[in-house]
């Protein structure tokens, strides 16, 4: 037994250290600004502090580890709009695993549908009342994320739930004329919660996005002979949440408190810009009433390309349980921000 503990507290030394010495070894450049939006709009009226709190058919996203506490089947939907243009949608299931925890499939898809081309009929005449310009065709602009998840628990070790996971995900990027990008990375992630039957429970998130640094490979052609076609790194970041859950006798309500960090690896950049803090903070309050209805407010502090931004949210949710321990749930959530104006998620789980 004590052999079994000692390897459990290697493990998550070794995942830790893993997580720290990658945000530090890595020299690359941001890019698919798309996997950063969230999911789930539950997180989302909680200001985006979902890393602790991955406990339903979003934890592919949020945190795989997660997935080591589902034990039942679960699909996912979510659909929204970007600035009026951008459709934003998200669905996953998960599969529980016999005493293995669970897997995960989801997909991220954000992109402008039917954008028109247009061309002159006579390209070597200036545009005029004889020449205007005609719609020759129309393409997608679309970028998409495949998730493939899975988490395990390990046994209790003095009072402390621990859970692992991985995420493997790949990337599709499609532009204009058939221009594309493919690329693949990896997220990995740790839960750690105190007796889940008590009436007050602490729990701790870990997740380290893109782990091992995801390449994007375009199939654009080469600038000269002597160089390769163009490639777009992600660089490693690091997702720290906590997260304490109070049973209350007053209305049979739950009190739930989130805390996320994100922090950054920016590499190093050869043109010297003002930036925002590396570190962005994620904060969220929910309040369920009798197991049913759900109130949410919550505070993200983004990092933007000068300054950090701060952005208000809220949300209400609708939960509904069955003896059977099947379940579904209709989540809302509203975000202000101030360049972009106010946007609407609505999100549905199912449990069954």
């Amino acid at each position: 037994m004590k052999h079994s503990k000692r390897n459990n507290f290697y493990i998550i030394l070794t995942v830790i250290a893993f997580c720290v010495g990658a945000l530090q070894s890595v020299d690359a450049r941001y890019t698919a600004d798309f996997l950063t939006l969230g999911v789930g709009a539950r997180a989302l009226a909680m200001g985006g502090a979902g890393t602790a709190l991955s406990d339903n058919a979003y934890a592919p996203y949020w945190n795989p580890a997660g997935l080591g506490q589902l034990t039942r089947y679960e699909v996912s939907f979510m659909h929204s709009t970007l600035n009026g243009e951008d459709a934003y949608d998200f669905v996953s299931y998960i599969h529980p695993l016999k005493k293995r925890g669970a897997i995960g499939v989801s997909w991220l898809r954000v992109g402008v549908d039917d954008i028109p081309i247009t061309s002159l009929p006579v390209i070597s005449r200036p545009v005029g009342p004889e020449n205007r310009p005609e719609v020759v065709g129309s393409f997608n602009n679309t970028d998409n994320a495949f998730l493939f998840a899975h988490g395990w628990g390990l046994p209790a070790l003095r009072g402390i739930h621990l859970r692992f996971g991985g995420t493997l995900k790949l990337l599709y990027m499609s532009g204009y004329r058939s221009t594309n990008a493919i690329g693949g990375g990896a997220d990995v992630g740790i839960i750690a919660m105190t007796n889940p039957e008590k009436s007050h429970r602490f729990m701790l998130g870990v997740q380290a996005s893109d782990a091992f640094t995801t390449k994007l490979y375009w199939n654009t052609p080469p600038p000269s002979a002597d160089l390769t076609s163009h490639t777009e790194t992600i660089l490693p970041h690091l997702k720290i949440g906590i997260a304490t859950i109070h049973s209350l006798s007053i209305f049979r309500s739950t009190l739930i408190l989130a805390l996320d960090t994100y922090i950054q690896n920016r590499g190093q950049s050869e043109v010297e810009v003002p930036q925002g803090s590396p570190v962005e903070l994620h904060a969220g309050v929910e309040w369920t009433l009798f197991d049913l209805l759900a109130l949410r407010v919550g505070m993200a502090e983004r990092s933007g390309s000068l300054e950090n931004i701060r952005q208000l949210t809220a949300g209400v949710g609708l939960n509904l349980r069955f003896v059977t321990g099947a379940g579904a749930g209709l989540d809302y959530a509203f975000a202000n921000h101030p360049a972009l104006g106010n946007s609407h998620r609505i999100s549905l789980r199912i449990r069954f």
